[in-house]
């Protein structure tokens, strides 16, 4: 008989250290307990704050199983000797009581007043508490009702005593390490944000980008696992899942670090080489005007040179501006690229550089091809970084995630050209949501936001044309109508 129990003792032991979700832990504390000493139910107080706070209830007769977060809450026990619960974990003693309505040692009003309301009798009780390696108080077991072959409640057996103090010993140990892993996850997430915020940070008209980004992205995930308990999709995120592509919406643009401000920040098309411009042709104008005083040119020509020169620099400050050129300007840009100033030193000065010229001769936008190519990069960046922070063990998945945000269904995203099936469910959310945010941010200077119908109308034209999931753009406008502006997003 005892080697059975030191099996099972064993057994149980293994199953502690194997449980890695915190809440099923607590219950399987219960239950093992329950189980070791045949007893009807249990209850599972944690301590904190110098107080017991309650976290889980079992009663197999009656049908009882209550958690804390089951939202039938108990208040808290006070570190009051009276009561037997604090009594155990003040002397970090176990206490073995016979019959509870015979023992006037402890203050068992609140068992009898519980017994009142659902008809239950608790008779023997067996309380231990929690204590770690560490000889830190974890919490207290308190057991009720023993029972024998034929079910009827008797005392609890003294042998039951060692038993559930070896329990005791292994369950404490087991939540302090689940807590430290959990200390630990914190302080991992605390680094991110710490990172994401370093991110959107540089660019100032982009500050909410990721953590919005985040937020969309726990609010689909929710929804997704909501739609899976209700058996309407196949799609379904485990917790530490749940945990991984929360962390890859957080880090998907970490590689913007190491993009250059200039690009990052570029409001306009010539962004800070506008001044230069601008200092050019101050000088042209000078220059022209000492050709005449000195009598290279008439004053004819002199006057139309600082005319075109006056017309060049007000017409260039208002293209600067524009997002898209008509093909009038992009013909004056072409012809003002043209032009060049003869020195008579036999020096020429192009009224604009290439670089000027490419730059103000974008169809659309303020940024250049090579320009978009650099911004393009921070994939890749971001891939590196990532491989660089060892997440591998934990988080397998979240390089591949967070490294194909960019991709599209059709292969024309970046930075690999996937197609289809080569690009993770994980992975069609983080480009949906990014995509979204980025058309409704009010953020941006360069663009104004769009309502949330107008946006979803460009996702349902991207889908039209095979770019993005139309399943994960079905599944976020649901989650979205569902949500109903709850969530929270920073602005």
């Amino acid at each position: 008989m005892e080697k059975l129990q030191a099996d099972k003792i064993l057994e149980i032991g293994i199953q502690l250290t194997a449980e890695h979700d915190y809440d099923k832990l607590l219950s399987k504390i219960i239950d093992c307990a329950m189980e070791l000493t045949c007893c009807d139910g249990g209850t599972l107080y944690l301590y904190d704050g110098e107080r017991l706070n309650f976290c889980v209830m079992k009663t197999q007769s009656i049908g009882i199983d209550r958690n804390g977060k089951s939202g039938e809450q108990f208040p808290p026990v006070p570190m009051d000797e009276t009561k037997v619960c604090a009594y155990a974990a003040i002397h970090r003693r176990l206490l073995n009581i016979p019959d509870a309505y015979d023992c006037d040692e402890f203050d068992f009003s609140g068992p009898r007043e519980y017994d009142e309301l659902t008809g239950y009798r608790t008779v023997s009780m067996l309380v231990f508490p929690l204590v770690n390696h560490e000889d830190q108080l974890i919490g207290v077991v308190q057991l009720i009702n023993a029972a024998d072959g034929q079910g009827r409640v008797i005392p609890f057996d003294e042998s039951c005593e060692r038993v559930v103090q070896s329990l005791g010993s292994q369950a404490a140990v087991a939540v302090s390490n689940m807590r430290f892993v959990q200390e630990i996850e914190q302080l991992m997430l605390s680094v991110t944000q710490v990172f994401t915020d370093a991110i959107d940070a540089r660019i100032p008209y982009n500050y909410y980008h990721s953590r919005n980004v985040h937020l969309y992205v726990r609010m689909l995930v929710d929804y997704i696992n909501r739609q899976h308990d209700a058996g309407r999709t196949d799609h379904f995120f485990h917790s530490v899942e749940r945990d991984e592509i929360l962390m890859a919406a957080l880090l998907h643009d970490i590689g913007k670090l190491v993009i250059p401000n200039e690009i990052l920040d570029k409001k306009t098309r010539l962004g800070n080489r506008l001044p230069l411009v601008q200092e050019r042709f101050a000088r042209l104008s000078a220059l022209y005007r000492i050709d005449y005083l000195e009598g290279r040119i008439d004053r004819e020509e002199w006057e139309k040179m600082t005319r075109r020169i006056g017309d060049a620099q007000d017409r260039v400050e208002e293209l600067n501006r524009r997002n898209r050129l008509s093909e009038d300007e992009a013909a004056y840009v072409k012809e003002l690229g043209g032009w060049v100033y003869h020195g008579a030193d036999g020096q020429d000065i192009p009224y604009l550089t290439s670089e000027e010229r490419e730059c103000l001769s974008v169809p659309s936008g303020n940024l250049t091809n090579g320009e978009r190519e650099v911004i393009r990069s921070h994939v890749e960046y971001t891939v590196r970084y990532l491989e660089k922070m060892n997440y591998d063990k934990r988080y397998p998945h979240i390089i591949q995630w967070a490294g194909a945000h960019h991709e599209l269904l059709d292969g024309s995203g970046y930075p690999k050209g996937l197609k289809g099936e080569e690009i993770p469910f994980e992975a069609r959310i983080l480009a949906v949501v990014d995509v979204f945010e980025a058309l409704t941010s009010s953020d941006r200077p360069y663009k104004t936001s769009m309502e949330r119908d107008k946006a979803l109308e460009v996702l349902d034209e991207m889908a039209d044309k095979g770019k993005i999931d139309r399943e994960v753009l079905g599944l976020f406008r649901e989650a979205l109508a569902e949500d109903n502006g709850r969530t929270q997003l920073i602005h």
